[in-house]
């Protein structure tokens, strides 16, 4: 995999590094940030098209940066793009505000015209957990799962082993600001003076998405996902480990 197992490897400038957006963890403000880092010129973007068409291959380079939603159990993962890939950020979010937000988000594609065949007949929150556990249940694995947008499977018998040296740094959505700050520090950037969030839920162009929160279904979702949350659990571990470390 390119880089040797031990603490988090620094930022090389001289490879590309690639930015894992999980859907629905602040990736579309982030993306902002990026490019206000990168340069628009030296950002490549990875996500699939309204038809479910599988993105462009971007041409790797020094200083590039590949921010996008990348997917092992769709054949478009970080890793079946680029072999290479040894340099990865990520966002997570806690797992069941993650999925309903999600959940209210694919209502919207649907209106919009986005095809996303699972979700043709916009089940309630509640069905569409069902749904997702008993596609985990035979499968042992869901590509609506954050974690099939990690860079590899995860170990169930290690889950804090997740987030390994080819991890630069691991954000969580929750402390944005924080994570934010950290990404700077790890990638030589200046933090940005404002935090800006892009893409909310209250936004105007997405009235007509469900507002049911059910937190009675919280728990559900927990004994359903424990893998999720003990990943969850790791993120955030790494996150106040690695401030910890840069004294931020």
């Amino acid at each position: 995999m390119g880089r040797e197992e031990g603490i988090a490897a620094a930022y090389d400038p001289s490879r590309p590094l690639f930015s894992l957006h999980v859907p629905k963890t602040a990736g579309t403000s982030f993306r902002n940030d990026l490019e206000a880092w990168f340069s628009r010129g030296n950002m490549a973007f990875h996500y699939r098209g309204d038809q479910g068409e599988a993105p462009e291959r971007a041409e790797l380079r020094p200083g590039l940066c590949v921010h996008g939603h990348f997917n092992r159990l769709r054949g478009i993962g970080v890793r079946q793009y680029y072999p290479s890939a040894d340099q990865f950020i990520v966002f997570l979010r806690d797992p069941f505000d993650r999925f309903v937000s999600n959940w209210r988000y694919l209502h919207f594609q649907i209106r919009s015209g986005v095809s996303v065949p699972d979700f043709v007949d916009g089940p309630d929150l509640e069905t569409w957990l069902e749904r997702r556990r008993r596609a985990f249940e035979a499968d042992g694995q869901d590509p609506f799962s954050f974690l099939a947008q990690l860079a590899d499977p995860v170990d169930p018998s290690a889950p804090e082993a997740a987030f390994g040296p080819q991890y630069l740094a691991v954000g969580v959505t929750e402390r944005y600001a924080q994570s934010v700050a950290l990404f700077a520090a790890v990638l030589g950037r200046e933090p940005p003076s404002e935090v800006r969030r892009l893409n909310l839920a209250t936004e105007a162009h997405r009235e007509g998405d469900p507002d049911a929160a059910r937190p009675d279904l919280r728990g559900v979702y927990e004994r359903a996902f424990p893998l999720e949350y003990e990943v969850y659990g790791s993120a955030v571990a790494r996150l106040e480990a690695d401030r910890r470390a840069r004294g931020l």
